[in-house]
């Protein structure tokens, strides 16, 4: 119910590491996202490394691939030019990657997915790290690789199933495109597929079971600028908004060095292509993912065509690589930047309040209590106190494919008091109620209902937790 690490003497070890190099001690559930960080970083870099050879093109695709970002730098310069002063330099006053209203979406990768969304940040390293050894064997035609390894490779890759499904999905289109080049070593290829694809089906029978994940994929050509998105601009305006540069750089490396014969730098081109042709989630945006694969791929012809311009002799050609690269990376430095401008940029997750009253709760509940509060993501009850609520997420929901709309019906009567909550919160078997901030603006909870018919236990800071005290009939409906 509560986040610990698995093992303690290891967490004790690594803080007294990282404090001998002045870091203070750290929460032991910080390690394993400080592992994954230092693991993609690492991995990362290799892959690069192999691919490209010299470190200045290595740190070239680097810096390419996590400052990420179109054309969103111009409405900086715009907002620099009518408000020259060094605050604005050193804090960006906004995101630059992230202009809906200007139909730019595609998010710096570090701001939109590797810090909040935790499981790309496990499931890059681990597909990096399987795509590098496939690619190490298929060079040298699986000369070192018993069909052991390659069966312990494909278990291992089957994991992705369910740490990242979009880096499962990337490995998929990767792996057949490297099957298609490679067709002399296919036996090796489909061994693996076999031993990656009988875990991963049983993992996803296990995790989606009665889920209608599946069905969220759909043809859906243009991705965000098909014509039932309410985004009315052309594939490509769009295209060049939140892409710039990159793009055409990425055709003309493409081209130039004649990597349309490598099938990982084909893969990431199918890989895009697709992210524009079919939706994979209910989520439109969450295509992201996937492009996130196609990006990291495309970086190393992008960085190569880069060094080889800005290796030239002539002045002029040296002035362009230069150009190209800061219009390529501009918008995304610009949103890392003001990332780590935390002293003015802070994004509260709880108050002091709320983990007082997730504490609190947790100490007079069960660890089987059910409890009906709003579907907020960043709500006390589900991420502090351990205790189970009865509606989730609805945008992760949604991305399952899970038919929560009964569910949400009954949380909505049952918050606002309706002719029939009392019944329904007998039906579920909830134990509390907590009316607070979320709970009033996104489902009108009417607080003074529970104030008449239950006891009110805790109140701090605008929330309100209510034991229900009307007995419950027959089992609990867990749905």
């Amino acid at each position: 119910a509560e986040s610990r690490f698995d093992y303690p003497f290891l967490a004790d070890g690594l803080s007294g590491i990282l404090m001998r190099f002045g870091v203070d001690r750290i929460d032991a559930f910080v390690l394993p996202s400080l592992a994954a960080s230092i693991a993609l970083v690492a991995l990362l870099v290799a892959f690069y490394q192999r691919v490209l050879g010299s470190p200045r093109l290595v740190f070239l695709a680097c810096v390419l691939f996590f400052a990420n970002g179109g054309m969103g730098f111009v409405a900086f310069a715009d907002e620099l030019a009518r408000n020259p002063a060094w605050e604005t330099l050193l804090l960006p006053p906004r995101e630059y990657t992230y202009f809906p209203d200007q139909h730019v979406w595609w998010i710096n990768i570090v701001s939109s997915e590797l810090l909040p969304q935790r499981a790309l940040l496990f499931g890059l390293p681990l597909g990096l790290a399987v795509l590098m050894v496939l690619r190490r064997w298929s060079e040298s035609d699986f000369a070192h690789a018993s069909l052991a390894k390659i069966a312990a490779l494909g278990g291992l890759a089957s994991v992705l199933v369910v740490t990242h499904m979009h880096s499962f999905l990337a490995l998929v289109v990767l792996c057949t495109c490297c099957l298609l080049f490679d067709r002399r070593n296919a036996s090796r290829w489909l061994l693996f597929a076999a031993c990656a694809g009988l875990p991963s089906s049983l993992l996803f029978a296990l995790v989606y079971a009665g889920s209608e994940a599946t069905s969220a994929i759909a043809w859906y050509p243009g991705w965000l600028t098909h014509p039932s998105e309410p985004h009315d601009i052309s594939l490509g305006r769009f295209l060049w908004l939140n892409w710039g540069v990159s793009l055409p750089l990425a055709a003309v490396a493409v081209l130039r060095f004649r990597s349309y014969r490598d099938p990982l730098v084909v893969g990431a081109l199918v890989l895009f292509a697709l992210c524009f042709l079919v939706r994979f989630q209910p989520n439109v945006w969450d295509n992201t993912k996937l492009l996130t694969w196609s990006h990291l791929l495309l970086c190393a012809p992008v960085a190569r065509y880069l060094g080889a311009l800005g290796s030239r002799p002539a002045l002029i050609s040296r002035f362009a690589a230069g150009a190209l690269f800061a219009f390529a990376v501009a918008s995304g430095a610009l949103d890392l930047l003001r990332i780590t401008r935390t002293d003015a940029v802070a994004h509260r997750m709880w108050t002091s309040e709320e983990i007082a009253l997730a504490d609190a709760l947790r100490g007079i509940s069960e660890p089987t209590s059910l409890v009906l509060c709003s579907d907020d993501h960043h709500h006390w009850v589900p991420a502090l106190s351990g205790r189970q609520i009865l509606l989730g997420y609805r945008g992760w929901l949604s991305s399952y494919g899970l038919d929560y709309r009964v569910v949400e019906r009954d949380v909505l009567a049952m918050l606002r008091g309706a002719a029939d909550a009392e019944s329904l919160l007998a039906h579920y078997g909830v134990d509390f109620v907590v009316i607070g901030e979320s709970e009033r603006r996104d489902f009108a909870a009417d607080a003074s209902y529970f104030e008449r018919r239950h006891e009110l236990i805790l109140e701090r800071a605008g929330n309100q937790v209510f034991r229900v005290l009307r007995p419950r009939d027959g089992e609990r409906d867990r749905r």
